[in-house]
């Protein structure tokens, strides 16, 4: 029996069995198709109102979220705590639209600009000279599932605030928040994620202000 490659001639054979090669790892390595979540509520909270002047106002920076290392990847991650609850595992067809802590970030910059409890809030490389400087490390972000129906979203961080004029500690807090799950499922647990988040980011911003001496007190988790 002639082998198929035996009508090629050997510079042919190789373009050939070059191709397959790179056909059979862009199979290995092709994804399977994946539902992007995100955390942003159904239902947005109110705006604080901004009447009156905010010129007494002290400027805070938001350093960049940090976060554990297993949270730095947009895996949907979720635990199965009724049999093997030391597991870490992923949804194989859902993902987040960004890593935990981006969406974390992003969540928080919108709730303290939004607080009007701030002259101004800057993030990266925006110019200006801050009074705070509110630093957060994200420690949790997963879905606990209690049993095959049943199950909760958990969202978790330190928040530092540090005033810039010494580069002092000037207070620190940790922060956990949970979520039922309405739904044993990746949008069940979406969902759940988006309200936990939510309540972290308005603990956050709201014990930020208290701590800075420009807002209310914060209701404590």
């Amino acid at each position: 029996m002639q082998h198929p490659l035996s009508k090629y001639s050997p510079a042919g054979k190789r373009m050939v069995l070059a191709g397959m090669v790179l056909l059979a790892a862009g199979c290995a390595s092709s994804a399977p198709w994946q539902a992007p979540y995100d955390i942003t509520p159904s239902h947005p909270a109110p705006l604080a109102s901004t009447k009156g002047t905010t010129t007494a106002l002290p400027v805070l920076r938001l350093a960049r979220v940090s976060a554990a290392h297993w949270l730095k990847t947009d895996a949907y991650q979720y635990h199965l705590l009724y049999q093997e609850p030391q597991r870490l595992l992923a949804y194989r067809d859902a993902r987040w639209v960004g890593t935990p802590p981006q969406m974390i970030a992003s969540r928080l910059q919108h709730q303290l600009e939004d607080s009007g409890q701030w002259r101004a809030v800057l993030v990266g490389q925006s110019s200006g000279t801050a009074t705070w400087l509110l630093q957060v490390r994200l420690t949790d972000f997963v879905v606990n599932f209690s049993g095959p129906e049943a199950g909760k979203a958990l969202v978790a961080g330190t928040a530092t605030l540090v005033n810039t004029a010494d580069y002092q500690v000037a207070a620190q807090h940790r922060f956990r928040f949970t979520e039922t799950l309405s739904s044993a499922s990746a949008q069940g647990g979406a969902v759940a994620m988006a309200g936990a988040s939510e309540r972290f980011v308005m603990a956050v911003s709201g014990w930020a202000a208290q701590m800075a001496g420009t807002g209310k007190p914060a209701p404590q988790p």
